[in-house]
């Protein structure tokens, strides 16, 4: 074959290559099925805002919880409808989810005026930010679903 190999994918330098187009139809679903989460976590936000923050201290970690909650649960019901996954594959969507989200809020940060410092400055636990905790779902909840599908 007159071709190379990428990430275990075969690709034709000429002509039409359907392990590729399977391969990259894999990656545009789990990047779709993150960019569902967006709305999600823009009412989550607004929840936080304008309910939880009745709750003084506690608004900012609960508002964390329920996001990581809904991320999982995300990638719990749509990440197995993405047919011929293998664990590579899992592995790389929870990177991408986890680039994206990061690069979702920075430039959040960088749209209110603040910058890279203060995206940093959210994954300190101990300022009762549980932004950690999220990335760290958006980065895991691929692999996690894919271990539970695995054991049922």
């Amino acid at each position: 074959m007159d071709g190379y190999n990428l990430l275990g994918a075969d690709i034709e330098l000429c002509g039409r290559n359907v392990i590729v187009e399977e391969f990259m139809k894999k990656y545009v679903m789990a990047i779709l099925i993150w960019i569902m989460i967006i709305p999600i976590a823009i009412l989550n936000g607004g929840f936080r805002e304008y309910v939880l923050v009745k709750l003084g201290i506690f608004a900012r970690p609960l508002s964390g919880i329920i996001l990581s909650v809904c991320i999982f649960l995300v990638a719990y019901f749509l990440v197995p409808r993405i047919k011929n996954c293998v664990k590579r594959d899992y592995i790389l969507f929870g990177i991408i989810w986890f680039v994206l989200t990061n690069l979702f809020d920075l430039v959040a940060y960088i749209r209110d005026g603040e910058g890279f410092i203060d995206l940093l400055k959210s994954y300190n636990i101990l300022t009762g930010n549980t932004w950690l905790f999220v990335v760290l779902t958006a980065l895991f909840a691929p692999m996690v679903v894919m271990k539970i599908r695995e054991g049922s």
